[in-house]
């Protein structure tokens, strides 16, 4: 054989070899990757909270099974073989979802996830095109159910209507071309065991709790740039709506305090009047109505000089009575304003003082469990002496405070 022609003979074996020998080398031992099986799916199925109704422990099972079926036969019409149902009880992520289909080889992850939390059973259904990494089909609600009573309609539409947009968007009749999401979003706050939902108090998915003031919010496939409605919610606490404008992102959203919700409250305060001797006062508070109308008892005591005490400076102490109430239109305001109105009695040098109190009013700033406030009380009237039952207003004037107020 001529020179030439081994030489060329040569290069040409030394390059088959190595086309044959490299993409094993790079793949690695057991990681070669089964092909998809573009008419296999499987349903993935997770259930995000199990708590039990009362009376009921079998509730949740029940009506998750049933939203599985729904899925299962809206799908009966479509050529998706070799399917079956894996219970992921962990939680489902985008990775996680991705991963078992292609440890099983099959195209489409067909998901179905469910809570019941009280009587409200919420579900996510979803569809994941594993060869374009991305989610072709989703739709979620909630409805409220009660023993024995559970509208089976309302699932078997969104599971219609989940199956109906995959196969348009196969098509590609009426698919609008919007991705989803493919993470949770992280929150961070300072008060732990706030819930975060997405969608309203009546209709939510949870979306977690906050815990060591850090919170990824568990996935959902929600659509990628629209802006997202929520509500954080906690035991004791006034609900807070919130909005993610943009919809999940790979930002921290920092979370708002939430305002308690009081039955209780006990203030100190500082009192400035007229002829500007200090006078400390002590007050509680019990709301009738949390945040809006409360009754109150108030104790004062000061040094000063009045006609109560017959022109000789002495203690007197002071004993108000009255109710109030907040006027702003929300009841976990930071910035409040509160009126009311009431009664006191003065006692000095032995003689006692009845007043009428007719209005206080004050403004108020609130963090979780305390707030500063400012009174103003207007001039006393209507006073009598206990021992001569003589009008006697002199000697007292309006007068302001300033305090502070812990709430429970």
């Amino acid at each position: 054989m001529h020179t030439n022609n081994l030489f060329f003979f040569g290069l040409w074996f030394l390059g088959s070899a190595l086309s044959w020998v490299l993409p094993g080398w790079a793949e690695g031992p057991g990681q070669e990757q089964p092909p998809l099986d573009s008419s296999a799916g499987i349903f993935l199925a997770g259930h995000l909270v199990r708590e039990e109704m009362e009376g009921s422990p079998v509730l949740e099972q029940e009506y998750s099974t049933y939203a599985l079926s729904a899925l299962e036969k809206a799908f009966a019409g479509f050529a998706i073989k070799n399917r079956k149902t894996i219970d992921v009880s962990t939680g489902l992520t985008f990775e996680k979802i991705a991963a078992l289909c292609r440890a099983e080889g099959v195209r489409w992850g067909i998901i179905v996830m469910t809570a019941l939390k009280d009587d409200l059973f919420s579900w996510h259904f979803a569809i994941y095109d594993g060869e374009h990494h991305f989610f072709r089909s989703y739709d979620s609600f909630s409805v409220h159910v009660r023993t024995g009573v559970f509208s089976t309609p309302v699932i078997d539409r969104s599971a219609e209507k989940l199956v109906k947009n995959w196969h348009d968007s196969l098509s590609s009749r009426g698919f609008d071309g919007k991705l989803a999401v493919t993470q949770g979003q992280r929150f961070m706050g300072k008060q732990d065991g706030v819930r975060v939902l997405f969608g309203s108090l009546d209709h939510f998915l949870e979306g977690g709790t906050l815990m060591d003031g850090v919170l990824t919010s568990t996935f959902y496939p929600f659509t990628e740039g629209l802006p997202l409605y929520g509500m954080l919610v906690k035991d004791r606490y006034w609900p807070r709506s919130f909005v993610l404008p943009e919809g999940i992102t790979d930002t921290i959203v920092p979370l708002p305090a939430l305002q308690r919700k009081v039955r209780h409250s006990i203030g100190v305060g500082y009192e400035f009047r007229g002829d500007l001797f200090a006078c400390l006062d002590v007050e509680y508070r019990l709301h009738i109505l949390p945040d809006r109308l409360f009754l109150k008892a108030e104790w004062g005591i000061w040094n000063d000089t009045t006609q109560l005490s017959r022109g000789v400076k002495a203690q007197h102490q002071e004993y108000r009575f009255g109710a109030g109430v907040y006027v702003q239109p929300g009841r976990d305001g930071v910035f409040r304003l509160y009126g009311g109105t009431g009664a006191s009695l003065v006692t000095a040098s032995g003689a006692v003082l009845t007043l009428a109190d007719p209005l206080w009013v004050g403004a108020e700033y609130h963090f979780p469990h305390w707030a500063v406030k400012a009174e103003f009380r207007l001039a006393e009237i209507l006073g009598y002496r206990r021992d001569t039952y003589e009008p006697d207003t002199t000697g007292f004037s309006s007068y302001g405070l300033l305090g502070i107020l812990l709430k429970w």
